[in-house]
């Protein structure tokens, strides 16, 4: 076969480098078992077992640190940090606020996770515990009357009952579906408001939590995150609209202006 007719390598690009370097570093810190509190070996050590510069396995490093894997600690260097879902929270939650589609489909995850814990969290419930949810819905319906946002109360209730179910790692996908609905950009004002009736479901969800009815309290939970997602259906549609007509020059016909 001629030269002519050999493909060629395409260089590395500087991003897939970078990543190969921090998934070596992970491979590293897995295969040696590393603990939180181990050190990792200097840059300088690192540089030369994988045959890059120290400033590519700095900024490697640098990307471990901002993903919560690692820290730098006086004197002793780079260490191996506890995971935490903190970092991954909060890029979730930034990105899913661009797609309102995602919220939906963010709703029906959330359902289904308060649907199966809710058992879990009557088993470990307090006495001071049901006083502190009765409190909150007390106070959505104060609000409720005075046409104030409940939403406060209800991310408080919801959260109780997260922190009792007994698995942290459901709390903390609590978190990243509410992050995601708070944070959603690009809705009307509407979206942000608990319409009437949802203090009383709350207040419903209460009395079967009290009465440890389970299939009760399962039922009241699916209803109520069906009524969130039609209303989220209803605004996403009319949104749609309103951008439709904006875009066709507000309903006249006119149309956007042509580029030649």
């Amino acid at each position: 076969m001629g030269a002519a007719n050999l493909t060629t390598l395409a260089p590395i690009a500087f991003q897939q480098r970078h990543d190969l370097i921090q998934q070596r570093l992970k491979d590293y810190i897995v295969q040696n078992r590393l603990q939180p509190g181990d050190r990792l070996p200097t840059e300088e050590v690192l540089a030369n077992q994988l045959g890059v510069s120290r400033t590519a396995i700095r900024e490697a490093l640098r990307g471990l640190e901002a993903l919560g894997m690692l820290g730098a600690q006086q004197g002793l260097g780079r260490v191996v940090l506890a995971f935490s879902f903190e970092p991954i929270l909060e890029n979730l939650s930034y990105g899913f606020a661009f797609l309102n589609s995602t919220i939906l489909q963010i709703t029906e995850i959330r359902k289904a996770l308060d649907a199966y814990f809710v058992e879990q969290a009557m088993a470990r419930l307090t006495d001071d515990d049901m006083a502190c949810l009765a409190q909150i819905v007390e106070a959505m319906k104060a609000r409720n009357a005075e046409g104030q946002s409940m939403e406060p109360e209800d991310y408080s209730f919801h959260a109780l009952l997260y922190e009792r179910c007994g698995n942290p790692l459901a709390h903390q996908l609590f978190e990243i579906t509410w992050r995601a609905r708070s944070a959603a950009l690009d809705r009307p004002a509407a979206m942000q408001e608990v319409p009437p009736g949802t203090a009383g479901e709350h207040e419903e969800l209460l009395a079967a939590i009290r009465e440890h009815d389970v299939e009760r309290a399962r039922r009241i939970i699916v209803s109520h995150h069906w009524n969130a997602e039609e209303r989220f259906r209803r605004e996403i549609a009319q949104g749609s609209q309103r951008m439709e007509k904006e875009v066709n020059g507000n309903g006249t016909g006119e149309g956007a202006p042509r580029v030649a």
